[in-house]
């Protein structure tokens, strides 16, 4: 393209981007199509012949782009939100626009040092040794899945590998658990008490039964915020158990983990630097654009063990020797230049910051703990763990049967879904029906998360009259 095109093309992409952020807060969270609605749109052959590329462009914009949840919106309390900063953004185009691939040295030695300095970060909040390291990846699960593959390796490859994790735990761990190997039945999930921790008597009972049956317990995946309640599992005393046992300790704290950056984040994650591996979103809780999780270990040996594969048409990369090749540290080789969004974001707005955002949403969730205890109409069923509660409405001394309970909450949440501004999905703390917030997002206020609250009980309200 003419260079004045590509200009222009970038320009009006950016002045849509400026806009849909001004006008963010006074729209729905979600908006969404039937498929029908997009075949008729979208599934068409590919052209033979090009559109000018604005007409390309509003299309996208127009019949793409905006029929999504809207994870950045100020009540977007679902899943685990997403709100990027706008240098984060910026960083991203630079990044596609660069086309680098941050595999090795040789290919992307710029990418690779600012990939160190963002890793040394992490390593420096976590209170990891100077012998930890670690890499940026897709995401979480992505981690999941090298961290299993080092744990295996730290444990000699045994054919009856075992893994041990929460009913709490996120469904990338038995994925990533089936990924490498280790037999469905040999996935292990601990019950939780009644906060949602993990039952350290009960783990060491399965791992003593195991071990009989000859099992090799291999791994431990703990959470440090269970993205169902936001629980933390114990993880000074699981750190304790794992050394004794000589079993390898993953976190999964891809969605809790920078809370760490907050004193209040740093008592409720202490023990978190005892463990062998670490798994983190920056996409999450450090307000980035998707995607950009991380895997950091105690021991960076132990990922450049299992990884480190060096065939013939990578040898050009011995250029780098001495010098961190990320493709031998995890799953991919080609990788995009994940690490300048973040560094951007930390070196605009300063770590203070990021602090602030972060204990926001800790204060918010316990402010909303605090308005659910007191309502007449709802009820909290897992208490606020780092910025996520979940609550039903229930009004005390009702006595109402459980499957009616479900119903009315179902009909709330629905009811929020279509006629509020939020976005909120549910959970099921205890095996019971619950709405659930998780307060992630940067642009949210307090009146965001009281006047959702509000909406619950007001619908809430108006489905105990119909039950009646």
């Amino acid at each position: 393209m003419p260079p004045q095109a590509m200009l222009d093309l970038a320009a009006r992409a950016a002045e849509a981007l400026v806009q849909r952020s001004e006008e963010l807060g006074r729209g729905q969270a979600w908006d969404g199509e039937f498929r029908d609605e997009f075949v008729e749109k979208l599934m068409q052959d590919p052209p033979e012949h090009g559109r000018a590329p604005e007409e390309v462009l509003e299309q996208a914009l127009a019949d793409v782009l905006p029929l999504a949840l809207r994870l950045d919106h100020p009540r977007c309390f679902g899943f685990v939100p997403s709100s990027p900063t706008w240098p984060g953004v910026v960083a991203d185009f630079l990044a596609a626009g660069h086309n680098i691939n941050a595999c090795n040295w040789l290919v992307g030695s710029g990418a690779s040092q600012l990939e160190l300095v963002v890793l040394d970060w992490f390593r420096q909040w976590l209170g990891y040794p100077d012998t930890a390291g670690g890499l940026l990846t897709s995401g979480g699960s992505a981690a999941s899945v090298d961290a299993l593959v080092a744990a295996r390796e730290a444990a000699g490859f045994p054919d009856n590998a075992s893994v041990y994790m929460s009913d709490q735990s996120h469904s990338s761990l038995p994925r990533a658990a089936r990924i490498i190997g280790v037999r469905p039945e040999h996935t292990r999930l601990v019950p939780t008490d009644d906060r949602f921790l993990i039952d350290v008597g009960q783990l060491v009972s399965m791992l003593t039964e195991d071990r009989a049956a000859g099992l090799k317990p291999i791994a431990v995946c703990a959470n440090a915020g269970a993205t169902g309640t936001g629980a933390v599992d114990p993880l000074e005393e699981l750190a304790d158990l794992c050394t004794s046992e000589g079993i390898w300790l993953h976190v999964d704290a891809a969605y809790g983990g920078f809370a760490i950056l907050t004193e209040q984040g740093k008592r409720i994650l202490r023990g978190i630097e005892r463990a062998d591996s670490v798994g983190l979103d920056a996409h999450k809780w450090l307000f980035q654009p998707y995607e950009v999780g991380c895997l950091m270990v105690r021991d960076i040996s132990t990922l450049e063990k299992p990884f480190a594969v060096r065939p013939d048409f990578l040898q050009d990369a011995l250029w780098g020797s001495g010098h961190p090749n990320f493709a031998d540290r995890g799953l991919q080789v080609s990788r995009s230049a994940r690490a300048l969004k973040v560094w951007m974001s930390v070196q605009t707005f300063g770590m203070a910051a990021f602090r602030r955002a972060i204990s926001h949403g800790l204060e918010f969730a316990e402010r909303a703990q605090q308005y659910i205890d007191e309502s007449p109409v709802l009820k909290c069923m897992s208490p606020a763990s780092l910025s996520v509660v979940c609550f039903r409405v229930d009004p005390a001394g009702q006595g109402i049967a459980e499957d009616d309970l479900n119903d009315i909450n179902r009909t709330v949440l629905a009811r929020l879904f279509w006629e509020d501004p939020a976005f909120v999905s549910s959970a099921m703390p205890g095996g019971r029906f619950s709405l659930r917030l998780c307060i992630v997002s940067h642009n949210t206020t307090w009146d965001d998360v009281r006047e959702t609250l509000q909406a619950a009980e007001r619908f809430g309200k108006d489905a105990l009259r119909q039950h009646r």
